[in-house]
């Protein structure tokens, strides 16, 4: 596969996951986002199975380790928290405490992905422009 190909099969994968969780938050099923969650995690588990990317340099191997770390850090983060938003509105019933609690989890793993995504673009253009 591809890079193109990869970044478009997690692409769709996101866009589809998008879809079905805004779909059943709509029809009130607050569990059913949990298995659309786990079942994009192996979507994308296989997509990236399917590409090959070339391997780094020895020389870049702490930077490429640090970036892994960094990665799985972050997707571990959205997923666990993603499922304790779900778990959380379906105990909640949209009222008290453990409703905020989870809009409170929602919004700060949006976050954390919003600013992974910043940083991101801003270091790869600081990068360039060395």
């Amino acid at each position: 596969m591809t890079t193109k190909q990869y970044k478009i099969c997690r692409l769709a994968i996101m866009i589809i996951l998008t879809i079905s969780i805004i779909t059943s938050i709509n029809i009130g099923n607050y569990y059913l986002p949990i298995i659309f969650l786990l079942s994009s995690l192996a979507g994308m588990y296989f997509c990236h199975k399917a590409h090959n990317p070339k391997k780094a340099l020895v020389d870049e191997r702490d930077y490429q380790v640090a970036g892994n770390a960094a990665r799985y850090t972050i997707i571990i983060y959205g997923f666990l928290g993603a499922i304790g938003t779900f778990v959380l509105m379906g105990i909640s019933q949209k009222e008290g405490v453990l409703y905020a609690i989870s809009q409170y989890l929602a919004f700060s793993v949006c976050f954390i992905m919003l600013l992974n995504v910043f940083l991101f673009r801003y270091l790869i253009k600081r990068q360039n422009e060395k």
